[in-house]
Formats: C-alpha cells, sequence, structure tokens
C-alpha cells in the first residue's frame, strides 16, 4: 500500500509547486518560434508585438526562425516543447489548417497545440510580374487562357496558404498555373522581382505593388485592402471561395495550461491595440486582430475542413 501511495503523494506535492509557476508566469524569457525565415509574412506579425508584448509581460521574448518543410520544421519543435509557456509558436493560417491535408507531418495539427489566439489577418495581393502584357484581371485572365502553364506563381512553401490562393484562383478561373515553392514568403517576392516567376499572392508583396515595382490585379482578404482599396478581392470577383480567411495566431503545445493562455490572451489585447503597432503591419498587408477561446478554436477546426474540401477539389499536390 505505502508503494501504490508515494506516485499520489508525489503528484500532490507537486500541484502547489505547478500553481505557483504558473502564478509567476512568465518569470523568465519566452521564445517565439517563426517557422519561416526572417522576412516573410510571418515575421511582419512577429516583430512588430515583441517589444510591446515583452513590456507588458515583463519578460524578454525571443523570435526565432526555423524555416523549412511548409513551416513544419518549425511547428514540430513546438509540438515537442514543454507545455510551459516557454516555446510558443507564430504560425500562418496553413501550418494547423492546409498541411496536414498535402503533406506527412511530425505532428498532428489537432492534438498537439494549444491555440491561444489570432494575431492578423492577412490582406494579401496578387502581385503580377510588369513583364506579362497584361493591366487588369480581364486581360491577365485572357491571356493566361491563351498561353495555358506558361504563368508561374511563388509561394512561401508546399502546404502553405499561398500557395492554396493561387491553386484556388487558377481551379475558379479555369486557368493554368504552375506552382513554384521556396522556403518562404521573402525568397517567394525576391524571385518574383527578379522575373523567376510571373505571380505571388501574399501580403509581403503590397509595398512593390504600391511603388509601382509590381502590378497588383486582387487582394485576397475577406474586405478591401485599405493599403489597395482600389483593387477589388477575389472574393468579390468570385474567383476564390467561402471561408479559408488567412491569419497569423498564436499556439503552444498540446496542454497548455488555462492560467498561462489566460496571461497571453489579457497581455496581447492592448498590444494588438497599440497604432504603432497597426501602422508597422499595414504596409505588408496585415491588420492587427485578437480572436481567443472557443471562437478561435472552432474557425481553426473549420478552417481544417475548408481548405481539406478546398486541396480535394484542386487537386493540389506538395511535391
Amino acid at each position: 500500500m505505502r508503494t501504490a501511495r508515494r506516485p499520489l503523494l508525489a503528484a500532490a506535492l507537486a500541484m502547489p509547486a505547478l500553481a505557483r509557476a504558473q502564478a509567476r508566469y512568465p518569470d523568465r524569457p519566452i521564445t517565439l518560434i517563426v517557422p519561416y525565415p526572417p522576412g516573410g509574412s510571418s515575421d511582419n506579425v512577429s516583430r512588430p508585438i515583441q517589444m510591446p508584448l515583452s513590456a507588458a509581460l515583463g519578460q524578454n521574448i525571443v523570435i526565432e526562425n526555423r524555416g523549412g518543410a511548409g513551416g513544419s520544421i518549425g511547428a514540430a519543435a513546438v509540438a515537442q516543447a514543454r507545455p510551459d509557456g516557454y516555446t510558443l509558436l507564430v504560425w500562418p493560417t496553413a501550418v494547423l489548417t492546409i498541411s496536414p491535408h498535402m503533406m506527412r507531418l511530425p505532428y498532428d495539427p489537432a492534438k498537439d497545440f494549444t491555440p491561444i489566439a489570432m494575431l492578423a489577418a492577412s490582406d494579401g495581393v496578387m502581385a503580377m510580374h510588369p513583364r506579362v502584357p497584361a493591366r487588369s484581371m480581364p486581360e491577365f485572365l485572357a491571356y493566361a487562357r491563351a498561353n495555358p502553364g506558361k504563368l508561374r506563381f511563388s509561394s512561401a512553401g508546399n502546404g502553405t496558404i499561398t500557395q492554396m490562393t493561387g491553386e484556388i484562383f487558377a481551379s475558379a478561373a479555369g486557368i493554368r498555373l504552375e506552382h513554384v515553392p521556396y522556403r518562404g514568403s521573402a525568397p517567394a517576392f525576391t524571385a518574383l522581382l527578379a522575373g523567376e516567376v510571373e505571380l505571388q499572392f501574399d501580403p509581403v508583396a503590397t509595398p512593390a505593388v504600391k511603388d509601382g515595382r509590381l502590378i497588383g490585379l486582387a487582394t485576397t482578404g475577406e474586405t478591401r485592402s485599405p493599403e489597395l482599396p482600389e483593387l477589388p478581392t477575389l472574393r468579390e470577383l468570385g474567383l476564390y471561395g467561402e471561408g479559408g480567411l488567412s491569419f497569423f495566431g498564436l499556439a503552444g503545445p498540446a496542454g497548455l495550461p488555462v492560467a498561462v493562455v489566460d496571461r497571453l490572451v489579457t497581455a496581447l489585447g492592448p498590444v494588438l491595440a497599440l497604432p504603432e503597432v497597426a501602422r508597422a503591419m499595414a504596409p505588408v498587408g496585415l491588420r492587427p486582430r485578437l480572436e481567443a477561446g472557443e471562437a478561435f478554436a472552432q474557425r481553426i477546426a473549420q478552417d481544417r475542413a475548408i481548405f481539406g474540401e478546398m486541396v480535394r477539389r484542386t487537386g493540389a499536390r506538395a511535391e
């Protein structure tokens, strides 16, 4: 009987210590893992909140870029971390909603993470290299239909929403586009500027559309972008479909204590409301947006189902 009681006694003694640790959270630096190389859209969400979130929590926030495999390398590092709130993931839509339908992952997106909050929604732009002989969507569609398979679009990697947006658009428009994956939004954007590809569907291209280096044909958000209000959305043109909002969220490993989640959400509210955070995100087509709790968890589950259907319908592959 004494032997049987020891694990119970140890657990009982550990509970107050765990509660004290959660009450003190955070008492050391927090690492935000960005699962893409520096300079991409995920960086454009995490960098503006880094300092104000550090101030709100009273601890340093360290950003670590771990790119590769469509975001799954960085995501796996968080899934395997201790659920103590000190290793968190800044993730774009695809990591937990699209990738599971397109590739074999070293984690279960539905079971191995604790969703914390949405950080920002994306106003991506369909950006085109000026060498394409078109300056409007009708002209572009006419050229694409006359040249099937000739046009290429870059993405932040296989299984990302920047791939899926291009695939869904091509399917809805009845055209053929060749997908060229890169290791993040930044190198995909560089490839577009260099003329290695003709298109990109990503907020990171917004400044280049505004200054005339690239041609903007449409935006990819639910509503028109404040940065490019003259451009219609793909939804507005009937060239996308329902659901599947492009957003960026914060998550931790499965089993993250409720007290830790609440502490982070409470700190994020005022941070995301700061005008300087909105100003930093706006030029690259992002808008701060806080959504947490059950509403956020339901959105993830619903988008996972929506993108699963989109993958099946479009035949998109992570090749």
